[in-house]
Protein backbone atom coordinates (compact mmCIF):
# COMPACT_ATOMS: atom_id res chain seq x y z
CA UNK A 1 0.00 0.00 0.00
CA UNK A 2 1.49 3.27 -1.14
CA UNK A 3 1.35 6.15 0.92
CA UNK A 4 -0.90 9.03 -0.31
CA UNK A 5 1.17 12.04 -1.35
CA UNK A 6 0.86 15.27 -3.38
CA UNK A 7 2.93 17.87 -4.01
CA UNK A 8 0.46 20.48 -4.52
CA UNK A 9 -2.43 21.45 -2.42
CA UNK A 10 -4.38 21.71 -5.42
CA UNK A 11 -3.70 18.32 -6.76
CA UNK A 12 -5.20 16.66 -3.06
CA UNK A 13 -8.51 18.36 -1.80
CA UNK A 14 -10.59 20.46 -4.79
CA UNK A 15 -12.87 22.30 -2.09
CA UNK A 16 -15.00 25.02 -3.41
CA UNK A 17 -17.26 27.66 -1.47
CA UNK A 18 -20.62 27.13 -3.68
CA UNK A 19 -22.57 24.02 -2.97
CA UNK A 20 -23.10 23.46 -6.69
CA UNK A 21 -22.47 25.04 -10.45
CA UNK A 22 -25.74 26.11 -10.44
CA UNK A 23 -25.12 28.78 -7.26
CA UNK A 24 -21.56 29.03 -8.41
CA UNK A 25 -23.13 30.48 -11.52
CA UNK A 26 -25.75 32.57 -9.83
CA UNK A 27 -23.22 34.51 -7.62
CA UNK A 28 -20.93 35.20 -10.67
CA UNK A 29 -24.00 36.69 -12.84
CA UNK A 30 -25.09 38.60 -9.83
CA UNK A 31 -21.43 40.23 -9.59
CA UNK A 32 -20.80 40.86 -12.80
CA UNK A 33 -24.51 42.76 -13.02
CA UNK A 34 -23.20 44.25 -9.99
CA UNK A 35 -19.58 45.08 -10.37
CA UNK A 36 -18.92 46.00 -13.99
CA UNK A 37 -21.30 49.31 -14.57
CA UNK A 38 -19.67 50.56 -11.21
CA UNK A 39 -16.24 49.50 -12.18
CA UNK A 40 -17.04 51.17 -15.85
CA UNK A 41 -18.43 54.65 -13.93
CA UNK A 42 -15.82 54.97 -11.42
CA UNK A 43 -12.50 53.27 -13.26
CA UNK A 44 -13.33 56.25 -15.89
CA UNK A 45 -13.61 59.12 -13.49
CA UNK A 46 -10.67 58.08 -11.05
CA UNK A 47 -8.58 57.68 -14.31
CA UNK A 48 -9.32 60.70 -15.41
CA UNK A 49 -8.70 62.66 -12.07
CA UNK A 50 -5.86 60.98 -12.53
CA UNK A 51 -4.99 62.17 -15.52
CA UNK A 52 -5.86 65.69 -14.39
CA UNK A 53 -4.30 65.72 -10.90
CA UNK A 54 -0.82 64.76 -13.12
CA UNK A 55 1.42 67.87 -12.99
CA UNK A 56 4.13 65.72 -15.45
CA UNK A 57 1.32 65.19 -18.18
CA UNK A 58 0.65 69.01 -19.02
CA UNK A 59 -3.03 68.48 -18.78
CA UNK A 60 -3.14 70.35 -15.61
CA UNK A 61 -0.42 73.30 -16.08
CA UNK A 62 -2.72 74.76 -18.34
CA UNK A 63 -6.67 75.24 -17.37
CA UNK A 64 -8.29 76.37 -20.18
CA UNK A 65 -7.03 73.91 -22.70
CA UNK A 66 -9.51 71.70 -24.27
CA UNK A 67 -7.54 68.55 -22.92
CA UNK A 68 -8.60 69.73 -19.53
CA UNK A 69 -12.15 70.08 -20.80
CA UNK A 70 -12.33 66.79 -22.40
CA UNK A 71 -10.96 65.00 -18.88
CA UNK A 72 -13.21 67.02 -16.88
CA UNK A 73 -16.09 66.12 -18.87
CA UNK A 74 -14.89 62.55 -18.37
CA UNK A 75 -14.24 63.41 -14.52
CA UNK A 76 -17.58 63.78 -14.26
CA UNK A 77 -19.55 61.51 -16.80
CA UNK A 78 -18.01 58.80 -15.52
CA UNK A 79 -19.87 57.65 -12.42
CA UNK A 80 -22.79 60.64 -13.42
CA UNK A 81 -23.84 59.13 -16.79
CA UNK A 82 -21.76 55.99 -17.78
CA UNK A 83 -22.41 53.72 -14.40
CA UNK A 84 -26.33 54.12 -15.12
CA UNK A 85 -25.63 53.89 -18.80
CA UNK A 86 -23.71 50.63 -18.55
CA UNK A 87 -26.34 49.15 -15.73
CA UNK A 88 -29.09 49.99 -17.93
CA UNK A 89 -27.32 48.22 -21.25
CA UNK A 90 -26.74 45.18 -19.26
CA UNK A 91 -30.43 44.87 -17.58
CA UNK A 92 -31.44 45.29 -21.58
CA UNK A 93 -28.29 42.25 -22.23
CA UNK A 94 -29.59 40.16 -19.41
CA UNK A 95 -33.19 40.17 -19.98
CA UNK A 96 -32.34 39.15 -23.67
CA UNK A 97 -29.95 36.48 -22.87
CA UNK A 98 -32.65 35.52 -19.95
CA UNK A 99 -29.81 35.57 -17.70
CA UNK A 100 -31.86 36.18 -14.52
CA UNK A 101 -29.11 36.83 -11.69
CA UNK A 102 -26.97 39.34 -14.24
CA UNK A 103 -30.43 41.40 -14.41
CA UNK A 104 -31.08 41.53 -10.70
CA UNK A 105 -27.14 42.54 -10.25
CA UNK A 106 -27.46 45.42 -12.73
CA UNK A 107 -30.80 46.21 -11.60
CA UNK A 108 -28.96 46.95 -7.84
CA UNK A 109 -25.98 48.90 -9.98
CA UNK A 110 -28.82 50.70 -11.39
CA UNK A 111 -30.98 51.48 -7.79
CA UNK A 112 -26.88 52.56 -6.80
CA UNK A 113 -26.59 54.74 -9.27
CA UNK A 114 -29.59 56.73 -8.62
CA UNK A 115 -28.84 57.02 -4.84
CA UNK A 116 -25.60 58.29 -5.26
CA UNK A 117 -26.55 60.60 -8.51
CA UNK A 118 -29.43 62.05 -5.62
CA UNK A 119 -26.94 62.11 -3.26
CA UNK A 120 -24.83 64.52 -5.42
CA UNK A 121 -27.29 67.07 -6.55
CA UNK A 122 -28.69 67.03 -3.16
CA UNK A 123 -25.70 68.07 -1.64
CA UNK A 124 -24.95 70.55 -4.08
CA UNK A 125 -28.51 72.16 -3.61
CA UNK A 126 -28.21 72.72 -0.44
CA UNK A 127 -24.60 73.76 -1.20
CA UNK A 128 -25.89 76.78 -3.03
CA UNK A 129 -29.05 77.54 -1.35
CA UNK A 130 -26.45 78.11 1.83
CA UNK A 131 -25.18 80.48 -0.35
CA UNK A 132 -21.56 78.42 -1.08
CA UNK A 133 -19.78 77.88 -4.79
Amino acid sequence: MKPFRCIWISECVKVSIFVSDEAKQKFQGFWFGLGVPILGGWGISLFSLIILTNRNLGVAGNPYSPMTHVVIILWMSGHLLLWPLLSWLMIRRAKKSGNLHCEKGSRLSLKLAIAWISFIVSVGALQALAGGA
